[in-house]
């Protein structure tokens, strides 16, 4: 049967654990050489062993007779073997991403030939097994792959049908039983691989693209255009705001007040960068109203909180509404998405009417197109219109919705089926879905820029404003790529 082809989707995926969901090493100091434990581990007494039908100093006194050692060297040697046990992170996220794609759909068992004793300390080396339905041991069971009985119970007991679950399994034999009664079969040979194989399950871009995102969860780092990797907030919450998904994100949300669009919680500072670099020589980052705000409407803090922190952000707007982009009064910088995305912030919190000022500075920005080339800090238009139309998005309030909602969705409707990168696509998909424009355009080339891996390649959103340094990153143009075809098929649903 061909791996990549699968008669149906499948209701239940069965992991072997030793060498696919753990790795271990069969070198030790002892004078029991590596090609000896694979014999070991093969051989019958350790078969009875795992069965469970003989008990540990039993099965290292005949192995000690068998292979001409001693019985303490074989204890030795396989408690370093077992010292040696780590879980595979990339096998572990991507059962996750399988069990968060599927929304809890498939089932996912696990089936090894291990002793009960082996078992417990494996099941110490793993703080999280509940992505496991259940776990099936050959010392439990009294059956050892690639015993057919085996198989069927595990059938048995899950009530699955063969033809309904899918086995991976390292060793070619396990695999072949596996095939031989009706079930599809995938040796393992890295987490790459088997992702490759298994992605046919899941057909839709989203679900390849949530399939992406759960597997890179916590490693969505900024990059520069000049290849810097750069920690930042911003790009974390924009995945939470497009997902609503914490543990995709690295996020300290526990102390804040202010936000700074640098994540120096995760060793990170512009200043200086692995001991050496500074990204803008001489440059200073206090924190910043754009991405508080961001912040403030994604996580919804405590109202007392947000109260407090709205009062001290009209400590920095002037009286003909601009926003100061930091909280520096040294550090005077202008940006009308930045003033869009604060009073979005206000509005979200039901004081919006305390920043009419700010509300006709973002009309006359959409009136002028000032955001044709971009603005200070944001690089294209569609990716203005994005945060005018979250903005629009942010209060039922009337007087919001009539003084920035017909302009918006004419300058929306003006860039309807140009090209662009992945994340411009996106945000302006989203933008024309809360409109009610048509984006199938959009939509078509969106989906042409999807990758083999099921993510979006980084696009530029912001840049440093004084240096022009662009930042992008494929987590943040991955959950909104997801987020936009998510939402245009619910669209056409509706329609």
């Amino acid at each position: 049967m061909d791996e990549t082809q699968f008669p149906a989707l499948p209701k239940a995926v069965i992991f072997d654990l030793g060498d696919v969901l753990f790795n271990w090493s069969p070198n030790t100091t002892t004078t029991v050489p590596a090609t000896m434990m694979r014999s070991i581990i093969s051989s019958t007494i350790w078969a009875e062993y795992e069965r469970g039908y003989i008990e540990q100093d039993e099965c290292y006194h005949r192995v000690a007779q068998h292979f001409s050692i001693s019985a303490p060297d074989v204890a030795e040697a396989f408690s370093q073997a077992r010292d040696s046990l780590q879980p595979s992170t990339a096998v572990v996220s991507f059962i996750h991403a399988l069990k968060k794609v599927s929304r809890g759909a498939l089932r996912v068992y696990a089936m090894s030939n291990i002793s009960k004793e082996d078992y417990a300390v494996l099941s110490t080396e793993m703080a999280d097994w509940s992505f496991f339905d259940r776990i099936f041991t050959s010392s439990s069971t009294g059956m050892r792959k690639p015993d057919p009985d085996f198989y069927h119970h595990v059938l048995r007991e899950t009530k699955l049908k063969p033809e309904e679950a899918v086995f991976v399994d390292d060793r070619m034999e396990n695999v072949l039983a596996a095939n031989r009664i009706g079930i599809h079969g995938i040796v393992f040979s890295d987490e790459s691989t088997l992702a490759r194989t298994l992605g046919p399950i899941f057909h839709s871009p989203v679900e390849k693209g949530y399939m992406y995102l759960y597997r890179n969860a916590k490693r969505f780092d900024t990059f520069t255009d000049s290849g810097t990797i750069v920690p930042d907030n911003f790009a974390q919450l924009l995945i939470l705001d497009a997902t609503h998904d914490q543990t995709l994100v690295n996020l300290d949300v526990t102390s804040k007040r202010r936000w700074n669009f640098f994540n120096s919680e995760h060793g990170y500072s512009p200043h200086d960068f692995n001991g050496k670099l500074v990204l803008v020589p001489g440059g200073y980052f206090p924190d910043d109203l754009d991405t508080t705000a961001l912040a403030l409407t994604v996580l919804r803090p405590d109202p007392e909180v947000v109260n407090s922190l709205l009062d001290e952000m009209i400590n920095y707007i002037n009286p003909d509404g601009m926003v100061r982009a930091y909280y520096d009064s040294e550090k005077i910088r202008y940006d009308d998405v930045v003033s869009a995305n604060v009073l979005a912030c206000f509005y979200s919190f039901g004081r919006g009417h305390e920043l009419e000022p700010t509300l006709e500075i973002v009309r006359k920005a959409l009136l002028h197109r000032t955001y044709i080339h971009g603005t200070h800090y944001y690089i294209s238009p569609d990716c203005c219109l994005f945060f005018f139309g979250r903005l629009l998005q942010s209060s039922d309030d009337v007087h919001l919705k009539n003084t920035l909602g017909p302009l918006l969705k004419e300058r929306t409707t003006e860039r309807s089926g140009l090209n662009g990168s992945a994340v411009d696509l996106a945000m302006r998909m989203l933008t024309c879905i809360a409109l009610d424009i048509d984006c199938a355009v959009e939509r078509r080339n969106l989906l042409d820029l999807q990758c083999e891996d099921g993510g979006w390649e980084a696009s530029w959103i912001y840049k440093y404003g004084s240096s022009g340094i662009k930042f992008g990153n494929r987590g943040a143009t991955t959950a909104l790529a997801i987020k936009a075809l998510a939402s245009s098929e619910n669209s056409l649903r509706v329609k």
